[in-house]
């Protein structure tokens, strides 16, 4: 097959073609892969021994296209830029795949299509379209007795016509201000007035995406002040339909328009509390209806008990590193073997023996350049620390509507407890420092 358009000739198969599936010694899972997933050799190193594996990127992406040549020593990759479910299916009939696993939110709901024309595992086409699209998946939770706030759509096209006071009756402020389906904090914004709500969308001009806007969850004021943040998150893996909840994530708090500064695991939570997360988790799981797949579920801790945020159909960022740190726990392969309709289960969330951790240095909330980035050196060195990784050089433009993927960079390690783990954080606020230039237009 072709590829899409001549500008970004992206062959479908690797120079190393998969023998067909009956002579074939390993199963073939098709990985849904894109920006900012989890890095290519980790998922080759969960299939050894376990599976092939075959890429499903949209090559319109520019980072994709230049990742194609690495992509295809590991397996074929398919373009499924523009693709529907059933030309994904199409296209991956040849192939004879076993499963099928994502990594990401988009195209969540084309693979769900793709999977059940193939008979695969995977999220059914109406649960995926739950897991991507905020609204729907109020509207779900809500349908099932969950707490949650009052969302509504703010359509494109002109704000004054697209958020009118019919459509925000019963809204309450504060409220967030967010993409209908999106990741990573991108164009999260909190609104104290409808007024307020308009100027934020209007900033993101007319090219702006369908976004939705709810009533902010209240914070736990006595939670104020505390080294960690007042919401974390439950990592899971579904399988034959039975839940098995892995770990807790804490969060350390969070930057301005809600970016991400830091997560952990296991999250310091008591375990009362960590019950009554899971209980909420295992109900917002059954009403979306998952019975095959990895998530990611979101929880705010407030002065009445959790209140779910959202439930994500795929794994968190970093954690099946922070994982692997804290418990030796292989998530990747328990997902492939998920993806093979294994019966995996866990009895978690599983024992740690260290505190894996993640952690982001985030620029200012405005539009600027950074100029130079200092004291890393007395990061990397500190014991504990694994990796430091520099996401933004001398001389990148910062966009401040871009959410958490625009840190500047990110701290991996293991702690040996809590206070070790605060440690860290400070150092990293205390020794690095980095220079911006005048802000952007």
């Amino acid at each position: 097959m072709s590829a899409h358009s001549s500008d970004r000739e992206l062959p479908h198969s690797s120079d190393r073609e998969l023998p067909h599936s009956s002579d074939r010694e390993l199963p073939l899972v098709a990985v849904g892969y894109g920006p900012r997933c989890v890095p290519v050799m980790h998922l080759v190193e969960a299939a050894t021994g376990l599976c092939d594996l075959l890429w499903l990127v949209d090559a319109s992406l520019p980072e994709m296209a230049q990742m194609a040549e690495l992509l295809r020593r590991f397996g074929p990759v398919v373009d499924v830029a523009g693709r529907d479910g059933s030309a994904i299916s199409e296209a991956l009939a040849p192939f004879g795949p076993a499963g099928i696993a994502s990594y990401l939110d988009a195209g969540m709901v084309e693979y769900a299509v793709a999977a059940e024309s193939l008979g695969l595992a995977f999220h059914s086409p109406s649960t995926a379209r739950s897991l991507v699209d905020k609204a729907a998946q109020r509207s779900v939770v809500a349908a099932a007795g969950l707490v949650v706030p009052r969302c509504v759509v703010v359509a494109t096209g002109p704000v004054e016509r697209a958020l009118t006071p019919e459509l925000l009756d019963g809204v309450t402020w504060p409220a967030m201000v967010k993409p209908r389906s999106a990741q990573g904090s991108r164009h999260t914004f909190l609104a104290h007035s409808a007024a307020h709500a308009a100027e934020l969308l209007v900033a993101l001009g007319p090219g702006r995406e369908e976004m939705v806007v709810e009533g902010y969850i209240a914070s736990d004021p006595e939670r104020a002040g505390g080294p960690f943040a007042d919401y974390l998150s439950v990592e899971s893996i579904v399988s034959h339909g039975c839940v098995s909840h892995l770990a807790l994530t804490g969060r350390f708090p969070l930057a301005e328009n809600f970016r991400e500064t830091g997560f952990f695991i296991p999250a310091a939570v008591g375990h009362d509390e960590r019950d009554e997360v899971l209980r909420l988790a295992s109900a917002a799981i059954a009403a979306i209806g998952v019975r095959d797949g990895c998530l990611h579920t979101e929880v705010k801790l407030t002065s009445n008990g959790p209140r779910l945020i959202e439930v994500n159909g795929r794994i968190g960022g970093g954690v099946h590193e922070m994982l692997a740190r804290a418990a030796g726990l292989p998530l990747l392969e328990l997902t492939l073997r998920v993806a093979l309709r294994e019966d995996v289960r866990v009895d978690g969330p599983v024992a740690t023996s260290r505190i894996g951790y993640r952690f982001f240095l985030q620029p200012p909330a405005r539009s600027t350049t950074i100029s130079e980035i200092a004291g890393v050196d007395a990061i990397t060195d500190h014991p504990g620390v694994d990796a430091v990784s520099i996401h933004q050089r001398p001389g990148a433009d910062l966009d401040w509507r871009d959410g958490s993927r625009s840190h500047i960079l990110a701290v991996v390690g293991s702690a040996g407890d809590h206070d070790e783990l605060v440690a860290v954080s400070r150092l990293l606020e205390e020794e690095v420092t980095v220079t911006y230039a005048e802000a952007l237009a």
